[in-house]
Formats: C-alpha cells, structure tokens, sequence
C-alpha cells in the first residue's frame, strides 16, 4: 500500500489504521508484526515492529514541537490514548 507520511512511524501509523478499518490483510497487526517500509523515491526499506512505533509514540523525551505533533499524529492514528509526553528543556 502507498502512504503519505512525514516520518517512519507515522507511515506505520498511516499503514496500521488501513490495516485495522479495512479488509487489506487476513490478521491484524500486533505488537510483534514487523512492518517493511520503503521510502521512494529512492527505495530505501525500513523494518519496524508495531510494538516499537507505540513505545515512541507514547515515552521518550520530546526535543521540538515538531516531534510533539509527530508523536500526537501516530498516537492518534493507532487509536492510543493521547497522553503527553516529557518535554526537554529547563523547568
């Protein structure tokens, strides 16, 4: 399947959503499925669990607001509860 998306995980998002609210696949993705993902227009593959893209989408450290709204996109598409995530920077 093509999918437009600004970042690795959020393609696994784009792609997982699909999978779930479609009849694409004959098993639903769980954490452990390894999700390939090829990057045009040089091809270039990625191979990530599901288990890992949830992991980033809800833990870590967030450096920018850009990687903010990125983790918010992929939580939103898995269908995860939107939690924040820890912020770097002084208090």
């Amino acid at each position: 399947m093509d999918v437009t998306a600004d970042s690795l995980f959020e393609a696994a998002a784009v792609a997982v959503r699909a999978f779930r609210e479609g009849a694409l696949v004959e098993e639903l993705p769980v954490p452990g499925t390894e999700l390939r993902i090829t990057v045009s227009p040089l091809p270039v593959e990625h191979r990530v669990r599901l288990q890992r893209v949830e992991q980033w989408a809800q833990t870590g450290t967030v450096k920018s607001p850009v990687e903010m709204l990125r983790r918010e996109r992929v939580r939103e598409l898995l269908g995860l509860k939107n939690e924040a995530v820890g912020r770097a920077g002084p208090r």
